[in-house]
């Protein structure tokens, strides 16, 4: 009954009571009463009866917000007994020594946001009291132990040079015996402050891990409490972090890119961290000095890869080649985990709607077409295993030679980069020219990712996009009509036969793309294009019979004249206008065409049997046509 009355008579003092007879609040004596009972025990008081409080007293308990026992309790009693004995001339006693009363059981005990640390870390799934609070303390804790040492660290780094300084104008003025006197007196005491400086850091770093492990635990229970770090100020802590000089050799790096991957689930937090271009640029660095962390900063980088900053970032500072690097190592073993974690974040870079197509260029320069549609297409283990075999394909050559130099060129490229970048610049970065797997298959002509000549070779190869094949090889095929049509010098008069060839070839395995090519309107393009071959013959053969005499130019009756390069196009052309007009939505695109168009486009079938064409021809209808692109043949 006095324990409850005392309990009660506490309450009352310090305001914390909540019936209807409660007193003012006094914060002295709550802070009195936080310092002797802890601040958890102190806030039971506020309970009308204070059952559960005496209890809790009354035994040993170890919780992440209560540790009290025997000892905690006699050194309450014993400090008790102190103060009676103090009392003042008129009954008073001063507060002064109960307000900065601590625990000698608990001095070595981490106490953050009325949490200790230890005993949260081996309880996680305990239910703090004020979640929100104790985020916020850790927080502005971590924030301090490195703002902290970084002041101590460039402090001690003036000393250093200070005292060499000094050493060396007195070691300059000294006698040889003062001088080795000297010497081992400043060697002695230059041990003793490494003793206390390494002491130090192991306090800093042990420190550190557990705010940083606490911080982990607390949203991985809670994780709505993301939402305090949607600014880039309560972010930069965990950031500076990894600037600790001592950070590599623990786990605090580790520790706070699993932070960083429990705060990518909440949108604002992505904001926040891809606000700052350098914090990017050092997640990306990370894939390449610190080994130990490729995975975590692979995850963060995954989650924010949907962003625009980040795919800027991969395209023009470098992002892609840091990424590479773990995808095609050079001499390091990397697990195939990881290298499929970056085939992963390569798709999702290539993927994203605004900088993803300069990604995908970027790649380009380094990667076949092929390969790049399989790193779009995904998944990271697809794209490993692509990059582990020898192939020859239509739409991708690729063999351990070209990955090995490939691999060799990024390694380079990566060392450069980034020696660059750490100067404290943001380089603007572009690939190289020369910066290529494909050296071996640059003079091969390949058309929308497809190596021409191979496709001939094997036709019904299933192709990931036929559709952008077909509108390459048009859209070169019609440039290469008119280079030989200007008769330029730096014009291949094979390239438009090998064209036409994968056009018909491609329309013979694909007959429905006949339809695509006459609703995106390339039909009226190919009969101009024999249509003027058709005018140039004619205006030829008549400055012939006009400037000529008929009886020097005899021919034997079995000879045929040579096919010049432009009658070859012609009729390279007369073959895909045939096949196209299998299509009734091309073959209406021919009888679209003006008379006089029509009539050249059979003038140029053959010098022979114009009368026997021009009456199959009649009317333009698609299906005289069809039959009129046929007659090639029979010339």
């Amino acid at each position: 009954m006095h324990a409850v009355r005392a309990a009660q008579a506490l309450s009352r003092l310090s305001g914390l009571c909540c019936d209807e007879n409660g007193t003012p609040y006094n914060e002295s004596v709550v802070n009195v009463l936080r310092a002797l009972l802890t601040p958890k025990l102190a806030s039971m008081l506020r309970d009308q009866v204070p059952k559960d409080l005496l209890s809790k007293l009354n035994t040993n308990l170890e919780s992440p917000e209560i540790i009290w026992n025997s000892s905690t309790r006699a050194e309450l009693l014993k400090f008790v007994d102190q103060q009676r004995s103090s009392q003042g001339p008129d009954g008073s006693y001063d507060l002064k020594d109960s307000h900065i009363f601590a625990y000698e059981a608990l001095s070595k005990e981490l106490f953050v946001g009325n949490v200790y640390l230890r005993v949260y870390n081996d309880q996680p799934d305990f239910e703090i009291s004020e979640p929100e609070a104790f985020c916020v303390a850790l927080i502005d804790f971590i924030a301090s132990l490195v703002h902290n040492h970084s002041v101590d660290y460039d402090v001690q780094e003036k000393l250093n040079i200070s005292n060499s300084t000094l050493e060396s104008e007195h070691q300059s003025d000294a006698t040889g015996a003062s001088v080795e006197e000297q010497q081992v007196h400043d060697d002695s005491l230059a041990a003793s402050d490494n003793k206390v400086k390494d002491k130090e850091e192991n306090v800093l770093i042990k420190n550190l891990q557990s705010g940083l492990t606490s911080l982990q635990n607390l949203l991985t229970t809670y994780p709505n409490l993301a939402s305090i770090f949607s600014t880039k100020e309560r972010l930069l802590p965990l950031f500076e972090c990894f600037s600790v000089p001592v950070a590599s050799e623990s786990n605090i790096p580790q520790l706070c890119l699993n932070v960083l991957s429990l705060l990518t689930t909440y949108a604002p937090c992505l904001e926040a961290m891809v606000a700052d271009g350098s914090s990017l640029l050092l997640l990306l660095q990370m894939l390449h000095f610190a080994p130990a962390c490729r995975e975590g900063a692979l995850h963060v980088l995954y989650a924010l890869a949907s962003t625009p900053e980040l795919a800027w970032a991969a395209a023009k500072h470098g992002g892609v080649v840091y990424i590479l690097e773990l995808l095609l190592p050079l001499q390091e073993e990397i697990p195939l985990q990881q290298r499929a974690a970056a085939a992963s974040l390569l798709g999702k870079l290539v993927a994203q709607p605004m900088h993803g197509p300069r990604v995908a260029i970027t790649l380009a320069r380094f990667l076949p077409d092929g390969l790049v549609s399989v790193i779009r297409d995904g998944p990271g283990e697809a794209v490993v295993s692509a990059l582990e075999l020898n192939t020859e394909t239509p739409e991708l050559v690729w063999t351990p030679a070209m990955a090995a130099s490939l691999s060799a060129q990024i390694a380079t490229m990566v060392s450069d980069l980034y020696r660059e970048q750490v100067k404290g610049r943001i380089v603007d970065w572009d690939v190289p020219e020369q910066a290529s797997a494909q050296q071996e298959m640059r003079d091969e002509p390949q058309v929308g990712g497809i190596y021409v000549r191979l496709f001939l070779k094997d036709p019904k190869f299933p192709l990931r996009n036929p559709k952008r094949f077909l509108e390459g090889l048009l859209d070169q095929y019609l440039s290469s009509i008119a280079a030989t049509h200007y008769e330029s010098e730096s014009a291949d008069p094979e390239l438009p036969l090998l064209l036409s060839a994968a056009l018909v070839s491609l329309l013979r395995v694909h007959p429905a793309l006949a339809d695509h090519v006459g609703y995106l309107g390339y039909v009226p393009k190919l009969v101009a294009a024999v249509a003027y071959e058709g005018r140039r013959e004619a205006m030829s053969s008549g400055d012939m019979k006009d400037g000529g005499n008929m009886a020097d130019r005899k021919y034997e009756s079995d000879e045929q004249p040579a096919q010049t390069p432009q009658e070859r196009v012609r009729l390279s052309c007369l073959r895909v206008l045939h096949q196209l007009a299998a299509s009734t939505i091309c073959a209406e695109a021919m009888a679209a065409t003006s008379v006089g168009t029509t009539q050249n486009i059979i003038a140029g079938c053959s010098p022979f049997n114009e009368s026997y064409r021009m009456a199959r021809w009649k009317h333009s209808s698609p299906r005289n046509i069809k039959a009129c692109c046929g007659c090639w043949k029979s010339s």
